[in-house]
């Protein structure tokens, strides 16, 4: 489903629900309160939170070790789910096309999750009314996320037990943080958290694959490209993203022209450009732009399992602010984030061998939570201010500064 299509559901269904659902919840009875045993996590759209949200998680586990964990979320969030080790029945997946199995999903998965008999949800979408919807249906006694109070706009109804101010002002991790810390307090009409997060450590998710999964990709990138041999230095670009936020994308001529140079400053280079499916076709034409043989597309190629193989396997990513930003940050790769319309000082990368480049303008950021990320901007000029020389320079100091040549030189991956 397209995301214009699902915001506009969320707007024009979403609102009267919600309204009808507050009628409800004014004379539902309150559950008693007590140690909450199942909780569910709300995450649909954006499957780079499931990531971001890991320091939540942790908390979530330390303060209560003996409560299951299960998640909601689209299909496009199962792959992380199954890498963070979540088993498949603590998975509620919804496909979001087409529509009559969207509303199929929807409503086998209120079924299931009254018969959980859940305890609490924590909502990690922000101002969603669709999953503000299922946090209630779900008829969980403790529902947590985040609440607009006097903000106009971003009807929601009174749906949730415990409200939180939404914080623009500090990274998405510690505002998961904040969602899961609110557990433990009393249902109030007043918004939280009134509690310090600056000193709660932020870990981030590291995932370790399998040696055979990584010899499995390393194999398959010498059948794509036969002369490879374990000294070539191997680049992945991120060309594309998704249909979300088209304004993040770089010029696809600019990733061209910085293929070229590392192509022509490295002779045993190979440049590999990673996608969905549907992006085959751009990436394919962006083969042909770059014209050497040195150049693979991977894109539709990989799952996100082996798409983490092919991440611990190579130098150094390139890409535009997308889910690969976040997916890459669970391995150790050094990575060179473009942002633009968005704000890094909010969703950036959590690695620490990340670098980021970004030249707000005035406009920007032009997309946050507040217009559910829908740009009016066509002329994307915060992205078009990030050049290749600059590009180029920043990749060239990762690659020096993490000495990842000689470290891997030499050896099969």
């Amino acid at each position: 489903m397209h995301p214009d299509y699902m915001r506009l559901i969320d707007r024009w269904l979403g609102s009267p629900l919600c309204c009808i659902a507050s009628c409800m919840a004014r004379i539902r009875r309150p559950a008693p309160p007590r140690e909450p045993r199942r909780i569910l996590l709300i995450c649909i759209a954006e499957t780079g939170a499931l990531v971001l949200a890991h320091p939540a998680l942790q908390w979530i586990r330390r303060r209560y070790p003996d409560a299951e964990l299960y998640f909601l979320s689209f299909k496009s969030g199962q792959g992380i789910l199954n890498l963070m080790g979540l088993a498949s029945d603590h998975q509620i997946i919804l496909r979001s096309a087409p529509l009559s199995l969207f509303v199929l999903d929807t409503w086998r998965a209120i079924l299931k999750l009254r018969r959980l008999r859940l305890d609490a949800t924590i909502n990690l979408e922000v101002y969603t009314r669709f999953s503000t919807l299922l946090a209630f249906l779900s008829g969980a006694g403790r529902r947590i996320g985040f609440h607009r109070f006097f903000e106009e706009g971003h009807y929601m109804g009174r749906l949730l037990t415990h409200g939180l101010i939404y914080n623009p002002h500090q990274h998405i991790t510690r505002s998961y943080l904040s969602l899961a810390m609110a557990l433990q307090e009393s249902p109030s009409g007043e918004p939280m958290l009134k509690a310090r997060l600056d000193h709660e450590p932020l870990q981030r998710l590291k995932i370790d694959r399998p040696v055979a999964a990584r010899e499995a990709m390393w194999a398959r990138i010498q059948r794509l490209h036969p002369p490879l041999t374990p000294q070539f230095l191997r680049v992945i670009l991120n060309a594309n993203a998704s249909d979300l936020i088209p304004a993040r994308r770089w010029q696809a001529e600019r990733f061209v022209a910085l293929a070229q140079r590392f192509l022509a400053a490295h002779e045993a280079m190979v440049i590999l450009l990673t996608g969905s499916p549907a992006e085959r076709p751009a990436l394919e034409r962006l083969c042909e732009q770059i014209g050497d043989p040195r150049v693979i597309n991977m894109a539709g190629e990989t799952t996100l399992e082996t798409l983490i193989d092919l991440y611990s396997l190579c130098h150094l990513m390139v890409t535009n602010d997308s889910g690969p930003v976040h997916f890459s940050s669970v391995t150790d790769i050094p990575l060179v984030a473009l942002f633009g319309p968005e704000t890094p000082r909010l969703f950036g990368p959590v690695s620490p061998h990340a670098r980021v480049i970004h030249h707000p303008l005035a406009c920007s950021p032009c997309v946050s939570v507040y217009n559910q990320k829908r740009s009016p901007c066509t002329d994307n000029r915060c992205m078009q201010a990030i050049t290749v020389e600059e590009v180029y320079g920043v990749a060239r100091e990762l690659l020096v500064e993490d000495d990842m040549i000689e470290k891997k030189k030499g050896a099969i991956p």
